[in-house]
């Protein structure tokens, strides 16, 4: 689950929280946008081919287990995350929110 905040943050009752339920495709979505890598890309690293990575990015198809697998290989330290939606920091099975969050904080310290 997912928590998305948005509206003014100098005034807390102008706040929105949305809630959603992420499954396996919309975090596989979440990690192809993440990963910056393109269809050709993702073919080119998996063997699988690119019309199939642009179709379940557009939600045309629903990702298999080739494409998940494929996933855990390119991306091992979201493979866990990217299964059960669950991270284990502490074992190096994060998320890229995690990822992000670390990046952010490395830069602004």
């Amino acid at each position: 689950m997912i928590a998305i905040i948005t509206g003014d943050s100098s005034n807390c009752n102008n706040h929105i929280i949305r809630l959603f339920y992420m499954d396996l495709q919309d975090r596989l979505i979440l990690l192809m946008s993440h990963s910056g890598m393109t269809p050709t890309d993702l073919e080119k690293a998996s063997n699988i081919d690119r019309m199939r990575w642009s179709n379940i990015k557009r939600r045309q198809v629903r990702a298999g287990a080739p494409e998940i697998e494929a996933a855990g290989k390119l991306w091992p330290q979201y493979a866990y995350w990217l299964v059960t939606g669950l991270t284990q920091p502490e074992a190096g099975h994060i998320s890229p929110e995690i990822e992000e969050t670390r990046r952010n904080l490395k830069g602004a310290g």
